[in-house]
């Protein structure tokens, strides 16, 4: 007996769609991503960079061994760990690099300055303390008489700095003709060294915090001429974080999608707001809002909600183990259907 032709005919049909490579319409690039993105570190300080791994259907990777470079060890260095030491002032990138399972490197990098956060004295305070007399462990000179011509300062001098910073001091001197002058002898001293340590060449390390007194002095024509500067050292800030990306949504169908966004961490939770602009289709059976690292499924992707507001302003509130940077992309998916509604990109 023949088979029927329409069954032969779906046969023929059906087996080259079996065969030969499978292709993966969900296919993205590979990428590594640092996590903990920050706009400032503090010299004094040390910092956790963190990376994930995304493959190339956008899923999370566990287990990477990520190699970790500074763009410039003199102003930041970098361990295998991903720990960061700051070292100089300036600006400095941190570089985080890896070999997909394609063979191919792939890296990730982020820009950062790093302060030393000395706080100098200005000309607006050097004028009020000319107008006031200043106390005497701030800025005071063993030589007071008008007629004595010998005069020493310290050019630069700072109010506060942080822990584990240094800073060197420069100074003007002035001899016995009233002509700037190098002197020939001239001594440092702290008067507290565990809290403000200072060497021969008038540079200071702080120590730990508190406040001390670096004094300068020269010896002329057998008279010590002395100025004396008060600091206050202070705990460094660690970390000047990013804490929130915006963006725009936008429609990817035939349906109605658009507004603004923001993603926020507030009070340690992330959370997604939707601007007063937001408008959604009311007409589409089951519309989901998801964050996803792939913009073309939701197989990998968090399932935020089920989208209940059409129009304004509105938010969701997130888990507190998702971080800001976990995911790049909010998808707007027709759930039923599997159909892509929209979408916004977090960053780049």
């Amino acid at each position: 007996m023949k088979p029927p032709f329409f069954f032969v005919l779906c046969l023929v049909l059906l087996i080259p769609s079996c065969s030969g490579v499978d292709y993966i319409d969900d296919y993205v690039s590979p990428t590594v991503r640092i996590t903990t993105p920050v706009k400032s570190l503090t010299i004094g300080t040390s910092f956790q960079f963190e990376a994930s791994y995304f493959n190339n259907i956008g899923e999370l990777t566990k287990d990477v061994n990520f190699q970790w470079e500074s763009s410039d060890t003199e102003i930041i260095e970098i361990d295998s760990q991903g720990r960061v030491f700051p070292k100089k002032q300036g600006f400095a990138r941190i570089i985080v690099k890896l070999i997909s399972e394609e063979r191919i490197e792939i890296s990730d990098q982020i820009e950062f300055e790093v302060e030393n956060n000395i706080i100098f004295v200005t000309e607006e305070m050097t004028e009020e303390e000319e107008s006031t007399p200043p106390p005497l462990d701030t800025a005071s000179s063993t030589m007071m008489i008008a007629t004595v011509t010998p005069t020493l300062e310290i050019a630069n001098r700072i109010l506060q700095i942080t822990v584990a910073t240094e800073h060197s001091f420069e100074i003007e001197y002035t001899d016995e003709n009233g002509i700037l002058a190098n002197p020939s002898n001239i001594s440092w001293e702290s008067s507290d060294p565990n809290i403000i340590s200072i060497d021969e060449n008038g540079r200071l390390r702080a120590e730990a915090t508190g406040s001390a007194s670096i004094t300068v002095s020269t010896l002329v024509s057998n008279t010590l001429i002395s100025y004396s500067n008060f600091i206050t050292v202070v705990e460094p800030v660690a970390v000047s974080t990013i804490t929130s990306y915006s963006g725009s949504i936008q429609t990817k169908s035939s349906y109605a999608l658009e507004g603004g966004f923001t993603l926020s961490i507030r009070e340690g939770q992330l959370v997604l707001s939707l601007d007063k602009d937001y408008k959604a289709s009311s007409s589409l059976p089951g519309l989901y809002v998801y964050l996803s690292n792939n913009r073309n499924t939701t197989s990998q992707a968090y399932e935020i909600a089920k989208v209940t507001v059409f129009q304004g302003a509105h938010e969701y509130i997130l888990p507190s183990n998702i971080g800001l940077m976990d995911y790049q992309y909010i998808l707007y998916w027709c759930k039923p259907f599997n159909v892509k509604v929209g979408e916004a990109v977090i960053y780049n």
